[in-house]
């Protein structure tokens, strides 16, 4: 267990490519698996007033929408035999991102500002891991492939807010507008 460990924080730290991630498909799958349900738990416990079945719709359409788009990216530079690897080495990386964000989370206390500087640090950190990563997986550059990234991630959000509704604040929703 440990060598995988050290295989993600490896990539997170950008000293080795998703190449070397294993690809068996129950490990694949449990990546996946750990990765969807840690990031549940943490919309759910911290996210605000979004209700359990909003927060697995938008998990899951935003891993959904990475996995296609990853695999559209790697089809269209025809080395689609990466999708393993690439898929392992991105939800893997964000495995441990989200697990940062739930340890850094309650020491963050209860101010939004400082929440908000950790998780954008975070963000911007995940950002450049991702594109790193398929910067490896597509053989383009590192900029090309953070920008890639940057794309991926704006239409993962944004696919999975539209997906999940709107959030509906319970005191608000039942106050007369005459």
């Amino acid at each position: 267990m440990k060598p995988i460990f050290a295989v993600f924080v490896n990539i997170c730290l950008l000293r080795r490519g998703p190449e070397l991630v294993p690809t068996h498909p129950l490990f694949v799958g449990a990546v996946v698996f750990a990765d969807m349900l840690l990031s549940f738990y943490l919309t759910v416990r911290y996210g605000g007033q979004a209700t359990p079945i909003q927060v697995a719709t938008g998990v899951l359409v935003s891993m959904a929408t990475v996995a296609a788009v990853t695999w559209i990216m790697l089809s269209m530079r025809d080395v689609i035999g990466r999708y393993p690897a690439t898929i392992t080495a991105l939800f893997g990386c964000q495995l441990l991102f989200t697990l940062l964000s739930a340890i850094v989370m309650p020491l963050a206390g209860e101010s939004g500002s400082v929440r908000i500087s950790v998780f954008g640090l975070i963000a911007i950190w995940s950002i450049a891991v991702d594109g790193f990563i398929l910067h490896r997986a597509l053989n383009v550059t590192v900029l090309i492939g953070i920008l890639l990234a940057l794309c991926m991630g704006f239409f993962a959000s944004a696919l999975s807010i539209s997906a999940s509704g709107p959030y509906i604040d319970a005191p608000a929703a039942h106050t007369d507008l005459q």
